[in-house]
C-alpha cells in the first residue's frame, strides 16, 4: 500500500504541467504598446499583459518585474512591479 501511495504521488508530480508555475522576470522596458499591452525587455523579450493587470504607471525606460505564464508560445503577464 505505502509503494503504491508513493508511486502515484512521483507520477503526479512528474505529470504536472510545468506551465502551471508562474515564473518572474526582471529586466528594463525599451518598448511599451499600449494598445497590443505588450513590453519588450532590454534584451528583446516580449511579454504581453491580460485585461485584468492595471498598466497605468508602465512606462519605456522603466525597471520592472514581471510575473508570468507561458501559453501557446507566448509570455502572458500576469502582474508585474516597478522595481528602484
Amino acid at each position: 500500500m505505502k509503494k503504491t501511495i508513493i508511486a502515484l504521488a512521483i507520477a503526479a508530480v512528474v505529470t504536472a504541467p510545468l506551465g502551471a508555475w508562474a515564473e518572474e522576470k526582471e529586466g528594463k522596458v525599451t518598448k511599451w504598446e499600449k494598445t497590443s499591452r505588450t513590453i519588450t525587455f532590454d534584451d528583446g523579450s516580449t511579454y504581453q499583459f491580460n485585461e485584468t493587470v492595471k498598466t497605468e504607471t508602465m512606462k519605456e525606460g522603466a525597471r520592472i518585474r514581471v510575473t508570468y505564464d507561458e501559453k501557446d508560445g507566448k509570455y502572458w503577464a500576469t502582474k508585474y512591479e516597478v522595481l528602484q
